[in-house]
């Protein structure tokens, strides 16, 4: 099984995605044979293959693989492999300089509901100005990606280092309903609310709340758009 996958190219796998409407250029350095050999050599050891790896096969190829390919029946495997990766990368590392990697923004890509290759990664909540407090500002895992969303230019220039809640008052009060119609659907928002978010940051346990149900819809979204039920 690992040897017929590696022997193959990966541009059968790829083909499905751009039916997708993302940005084909985050497949470029994920489909090569480097790729295919670390995967390989990784599997002979039987350690864990890398999470990127794994996720990347399941994603393009409907397979899942942690010690061994594994084939999945349903979409509650890949919801539990995004989790898995999502969770190890950015829960696990709590820092505000994680690098976002090409198979991130793939993956949130493909969990924005209106997404266009013209479009820019917009920090919800922004990097710079206080979120809670100058105290706790620094523990705030800014980079996750469920804190990321996509953009137009247009939108991400005009909310600059606004917090989101602040931003989308001033869209209302404009009357601008192209822009909030955008950030409302890209952010996932009014779910965001409806899950009890108040809109702001109190404390620390806001903002990881905020990020869980940022993440839940992201996968959900995922799943629907790779043809999955959810």
């Amino acid at each position: 099984m690992i040897a017929t996958l590696v022997d193959n190219t990966t541009e059968i796998y790829d083909k499905s995605f751009l039916e997708l409407n993302i940005d084909d250029d985050n497949l470029e350095s994920l489909k090569n044979d480097a790729f295919k050999n670390a995967l390989f050599y990784e599997s002979l050891k039987r350690d864990n293959i890398d999470n990127a790896c794994y996720l990347y096969l399941l994603i393009t190829s409907n397979f899942f693989s942690k010690y061994n390919f594994l084939g999945y029946e349903s979409q509650f495997n890949l919801e539990g492999l995004l989790n898995t990766y999502i969770d190890y990368k950015f829960c696990k590392n709590n820092s505000i300089f994680i690098k976002f990697s090409n198979l991130d923004k793939l993956l949130l890509q493909l969990g924005t509901p209106q997404f266009n290759k013209t479009m820019e990664i917009d920090h919800i909540f922004p990097t710079k100005g206080i979120k809670v407090s100058n105290r706790i500002d620094r523990f705030l895992n800014i980079n996750h990606i469920g804190n990321l969303c996509y953009l137009s230019k247009r939108n991400n220039q005009k909310k600059s280092n606004m917090l989101p809640n602040l931003y989308i008052e001033k869209l209302i009060k404009e009357n601008n309903v192209s822009l909030h119609a955008e950030i409302i659907n890209n952010t996932f928002w009014l779910q965001v609310i409806d899950n009890g978010f108040k809109g702001n940051l109190e404390n620390l346990e806001d903002f990881q709340e905020f990020l869980n149900t940022r993440k839940q819809a992201l996968i959900r979204e995922i799943i629907i758009k790779l043809g999955k039920e959810y």
